[in-house]
């Protein structure tokens, strides 16, 4: 889905939606009003889902990425295979039920641009063990990283909170 803002494009965003997460939706449409947006139809179970995102990337060429859930994984890692600034809604770095076919050379790479926004109520991916990650996999590298918490969170992200931090980055 492409949708082409009424006002003078600000820039251009990659739009990953989470695992059983339709495409669109009302964060689309908000995206829609302030940026040329992207956001594929995406089944991360397909064999060939790193080619299809590596076309995506050189075909549409964004200026940011964001991602929420196993989007959000899918965001960090090509963010970081692009050096691309990344917003990741609850990211699926660790406990994913299964892993997506992203090549290990791949997802060692890490965005130099990361905001991470973890809700406080996710019974799907563990707050803490996202911060332990990343503190386990960015500790030594050069990255401008902010971590947000949201307290009343779950794994879905509530539009305001979705507007919130789009606007703060």
């Amino acid at each position: 889905m492409r949708c082409e803002p009424n006002t003078v494009m600000k820039r251009k965003i990659l739009y990953l939606h989470g695992l059983e997460s339709p495409q669109g939706g009302e964060k689309v449409d908000f995206l829609a009003t302030k940026s040329f947006i992207h956001a594929p139809e995406l089944d991360y179970t397909r064999s060939d889902i790193f080619t299809l995102l590596i076309k995506t990337i050189e075909e549409f060429d964004p200026d940011l990425i964001i991602g929420s859930s196993m989007g959000g994984y899918a965001a960090y890692m090509l963010g970081g295979l692009y050096q691309l600034p990344v917003l990741a809604f609850n990211p699926a770095l660790h406990s994913r039920p299964f892993n997506p076919n992203f090549p290990k050379f791949a997802i060692s790479h890490i965005p130099s641009e990361l905001t991470v926004v973890i809700g406080k109520q996710d019974n799907i991916i563990d707050g803490d063990r996202t911060l332990n990650y990343l503190k386990d996999h960015i500790q030594d590298k050069t990255v401008n990283y902010k971590i947000e918490h949201v307290e009343e969170m779950g794994h879905r992200i509530p539009l305001n909170v979705f507007i919130d931090m789009y606007n703060k980055i």
